[in-house]
């Protein structure tokens, strides 16, 4: 018996460090999508609309605070600021999603290394702020990642939303690190596709941190593009700009000891509450003193069982929705994640569904009440039962088996049913 008391231990030893984060995990870091926006530039000019332009920014800030300032491209608010910026008739916002946009304001900006610092009215929790690290010069060849909204200068109907889930990854390797003539900025030249809309977009490493601003491309004497080269603002270049503002960053490698040290108290913390637990049993074991057979029956009685569906069915939700075809999909104690993000969702719509969200909201099973649990997920359009109340973001309803619910438009529509 003290043996497998032992192993099992030993089990969950291994189990605590497995579960802990690799410092480096290779690869694309997906949440570096919750940093991005689109930065929108209505053009005003005597009372006459010349225009709108459109690229691409990205918060900085502080970890686990809600952030309010963003970095960008110089060229990309250019016309805003001659058409007098604030104090001319032009307006200048970042775009959540096709119906969340909010006012922005320019904080400062250098037109010669074509940077500018944007901050909107108050914090947000709608993006998250994103690491940034300088980049040394044995970074080629190393793998990079430019995100942005490209096909906003190109085809404003190529996107269902703006949302972070509408931005666009290329992937590609920095080819040289260079200091560009007349200007004296760094550059990084990389071959990670780029077009105009990806103007004031990150430039991300594999452990998703901004090594650049993607900037400009090249193109011939005819104006055609020139594949395969493409250049970013060494962000480098940025941290002064933040420095004298007083903006608060995180700049990855300087405090990366920290984190070593956190995983180090937090594994010695979890190995000596093991070892007490282990020194109490093993001990427990040779005080044990006799029960009464009449108080050891008692205890070994099972618990009561929880409740299950009455009829014996089987939890299932069912999409009344015509993409998905009357199907359903089982459903268990653990949250189900619905909405339009096929990476996070078991249950997705395509993109472009309107009235839906990214991660919109999740649906589980109560096998206590015998209820259904619906949560909506902060999202953007709503998720409404079957009558048109709009539930309270974060709050669980319970529904009984048979009701109905929708998701920001009653074409999606879904049913909790016990098959």
């Amino acid at each position: 018996m003290k043996k497998r008391i032992v192993s099992l231990l030993l089990v969950l030893v291994l189990t605590v460090f497995a579960a802990m984060p690799a410092y480096a995990a290779g690869g694309f870091q997906k949440d570096v999508v919750d940093s991005v926006v689109v930065v929108y530039t209505d053009i005003v000019y005597q009372g006459k609309r010349l225009g709108a332009s459109f690229g691409t920014g990205f918060f900085i800030g502080t970890p686990g605070q809600n952030p309010e300032y963003l970095i960008t491209n110089c060229h990309v608010v250019e016309d805003f600021l001659a058409t007098g910026g604030g104090q001319g008739e032009s307006s200048l916002y970042v775009v959540y999603e096709m119906d969340d946009i909010e006012e922005a304001y320019v904080v400062d900006y250098d037109q010669e290394r074509d940077l500018a610092l944007l901050r909107i009215g108050s914090p947000t929790d709608k993006r998250k702020a994103i690491a940034l690290e300088e980049p040394k010069d044995d970074i080629v060849g190393d793998q990079v990642y430019a995100v942005g909204y490209p096909a906003v200068a190109e085809s404003v109907d190529a996107l269902s939303y703006f949302g972070n889930n509408d931005a666009t990854v290329t992937g590609g390797s920095v080819s040289r690190v260079l200091t560009e003539s007349g200007t004296g900025r760094h550059l990084l030249q990389t071959d990670a596709v780029v077009h105009s809309g990806n103007s004031g977009g990150p430039l991300v490493n594999t452990d998703g941190r901004v090594v650049g601003i993607n900037t400009f491309i090249l193109t011939d004497e005819n104006g055609s593009e020139i594949h395969g080269v493409y250049y970013a603002v060494s962000i480098s270049e940025a941290i002064p700009m933040l420095e004298r503002n007083n903006v608060k960053y995180v700049l990855g490698g300087q405090n990366n000891w920290m984190l070593f040290v956190i995983i180090g108290v937090v594994a010695l913390v979890l190995i000596l509450i093991i070892v007490l637990i282990l020194v109490l049993v093993l001990t427990s074991g040779k005080k044990k003193k006799a029960v009464p057979q009449q108080q050891s029956q008692q205890q070994s009685q099972p618990q009561q069982q929880p409740q299950q569906p009455a009829n014996g069915g089987r939890p299932a939700l069912r999409s009344m929705s015509p993409q998905h075809g009357g199907r359903y999909a089982q459903i268990g104690t653990q949250p189900v994640l619905i909405g339009r993000d096929a990476t996070a969702c078991q249950i997705s719509f395509r993109d472009g569904t309107p009235g839906v969200s990214g991660r919109h909201c999740t649906i589980a099973w109560d096998p206590s009440s015998g209820d259904f649990l619906l949560t909506d997920m902060r999202s953007t359009y709503g998720t409404y039962l079957s009558g048109g109340q709009r539930l309270t973001p974060g709050v669980p309803y319970h529904l009984r088996p048979g009701d109905s619910f929708y998701l920001g438009d009653r074409s999606n529509e879904m049913r909790v049913e016990l098959v």
